[in-house]
């Protein structure tokens, strides 16, 4: 097929799809950022200024290729991405003029122009439509379906020797953390076509979020079990935690997108979204899993007896959060940074709120596992015939030195001395796995107990001295602590699960029918599911739910990931 043929193709199927992460889709502390891996030697080449490069070679006089090399005359570079808000920048500073968009230019003579810079809340589709009319940039950030699409319309170019040839050896040893995967998800055909944001999983556990002011003032104790939990769930609606004499608190939170309920789920050993061995060995989707309908049962129990919101379904995440700065919600599933964010702007609204985190629970004598899948959810590609691709290897270069090599500086490059998230600004970055758990955790835990912070890097010390100034009575660390702290924190909460992760047995890119059909099957999946937990559908309609799921397409994305796992 013709490339134009393709990318016409692509248009008429097309689905709407996030461009980059939001700002509430990063974690919002330097929760993910790569860790300390540079060396010496990559320190003193990234801080020689007069080691500058030829724009058209990117090579020194002897033609040694320097992984941080200053282009000479400097380039310009155009990228697209979601914009930050105006309150994530200080000093006059924006998203086209920053900290790192400076550093880029100074360090290694790229100048980057943004072409255009979404709005998180309505321009969510706004790179498929420049992927369908092959509008693209120079370089970018892409979903695992786009990437497939860009790749099948050849509209991105081989980044392999790219790769090889400019990755830093502490880029190169963090992409070898997880056994070359998220490498091996983004080569086609022996060709590499994207860099994967790499990262870790376990920072994408489902935590248990409680109002603690409320148990304590109900008198009641940390759930150990599921039915615990229910309890509490239903003392939440029932006892008026919030003391203003009327029957408006709800226990459980969850919305149309039915979002929220991952770790419920995986109370009753369902897994959405990521696949599992079955008895037989072969991988199945967590979706269609007999656990998955006990599940359901339960919240259609939980929804006849009033203990879920009864307008859930037409309340989408942005009104449930509206919910817990109302003062309504006391449960909540979810992910280890929402100490910032939604609870830290509901504790200022309301004053004496209280959330702590806790693992999630079983609803019978196995233990809860948490389910996690691939940590892989973005790709950083070149446009086909660009002509500096290795921009992209560059920048992450950059990215790790500078926020922990031995220039790093982590008040002028990741978080300001005012608590501004520098760390969101650069448009390229990649995530050491056990970054923050169990590593920064157990440095803070460690530094906290003998109050000796030697060892820190600038990241761990910069945490140490927010937990440290919380537990001396600053409430403007709240969120940091709940997060990071040594106890009743996020992390600590992860750091129990680290040897017991549920990890989704398919760790290839998107198969050819789940670009084309995974679509149509979520669309169904939510429709039924929300009948269902509403009494409109009785459970059984799961098993008719499920024969339709492989009929659209679940059976030949079960061939093609089953076909995948036997190769590895």
């Amino acid at each position: 097929m013709a490339r134009k043929e393709r990318i016409t193709l692509f248009a008429a199927c097309l689905l709407t799809t996030s461009l980059m992460l939001s700002a509430c889709g990063e974690n919002n502390n330097a929760g993910n950022e790569a860790s300390k891996q540079s060396t010496d030697s990559e320190s003193t080449t990234a801080n020689n200024s007069a080691n500058t490069n030829t724009a058209s070679t990117n090579t020194d006089a002897e033609g040694t290729v320097d992984p941080f090399g200053k282009y000479d005359p400097p380039i310009t570079v155009h990228s697209v991405r979601m914009a930050l808000p105006a309150d994530r920048f200080e000093n006059g500073d924006t998203n086209e003029n920053n900290v790192w968009t400076r550093e880029y230019e100074s360090a290694l003579g790229i100048k980057l122009v943004y072409d255009w810079l979404g709005d998180p809340s309505g321009d969510s589709n706004k790179l498929d439509i420049s992927i369908a009319s092959n509008d693209i940039p120079d370089t970018f950030g892409v979903t695992t379906k786009q990437m497939n699409q860009l790749v099948e319309g050849e509209q991105i170019q081989d980044l392999t020797e790219v790769w090889e040839k400019y990755a830093s050896p502490a880029l190169k040893e963090l992409a070898n953390q997880d056994g070359g995967l998220a490498i091996k998800a983004a080569t086609f055909d022996g060709k590499l076509m994207a860099i994967p944001k790499f990262g870790g999983n376990i920072t994408s556990a489902d935590i248990l979020w409680i109002r603690t002011d409320w148990m304590d003032k109900l008198g009641l104790q940390q759930p150990k079990t599921m039915d615990e939990l229910l309890k509490i769930s239903e003392a939440f609606i029932t006892k008026d935690p919030d003391g203003n004499g009327k029957n408006d608190t709800f226990g459980l939170a969850i919305s149309k997108e039915l979002s929220g309920l991952t770790g419920f789920y995986n109370g009753f050993h369902a897994y959405p979204g990521i696949w599992v061995k079955d008895a037989s060995g072969k991988l199945t989707n967590g979706n269609i899993a007999p656990e998955m309908k006990t599940a359901l049962s339960e919240l259609q129990k939980l929804y006849k007896a009033g203990y879920l919101d009864k307008e859930f379904a037409v309340k989408d995440g942005g009104k449930v959060i509206e919910s817990i700065s109302q003062n309504k919600v006391g449960i909540y599933f979810g992910a280890n940074w929402y100490s910032y964010w939604p609870f830290n702007d509901a504790r200022k609204q309301n004053p004496g709120m209280e959330w702590k985190p806790f693992p999630i629970v079983s609803a019978d004598d196995k233990p809860a596992i948490p389910g996690v899948g691939f940590p892989v959810y973005e790709y950083y590609v070149a446009k086909d015939g660009f002509e500096h691709p290795e921009v992209i290897v560059k920048m992450l270069n950059l990215w790790l030195e500078r926020a922990y090599g031995e220039t790093a500086d982590w008040t002028k490059y990741s978080v300001s001395a005012k608590g501004t998230e520098l760390f969101q600004y650069p448009v390229f970055q990649v995530f050491a796995p056990n970054k923050d758990v169990p590593d920064n955790y157990l440095a803070i835990k460690g530094a906290v107990e003998s109050k000796d912070t030697a060892t820190l890097n600038p990241e761990q010390k910069s945490l140490y001295e927010k937990i440290t100034a919380f537990m001396n009575g600053d409430q403007e660390q709240w969120a940091t602590y709940r997060q990071a702290g040594p106890t009743e924190s996020s992390f600590e909460v992860l750091a129990g699960y680290k040897d017991t992760l549920l990890t989704t047995g398919y760790l290839g890119a998107n198969t050819p029918t789940m670009v084309e059909k995974q679509g149509v099957l979520d669309k169904l999946q939510n429709e039924t599911f929300t009948k269902i937990i509403m009494g409109a559908a009785p459970i059984d309609e799961f098993d008719k739910f499920v024969e339709q799921w492989k009929k659209l397409g679940g059976d030949q994305i079960t061939s093609e990931v089953n076909d995948w796992a036997a190769k590895q």
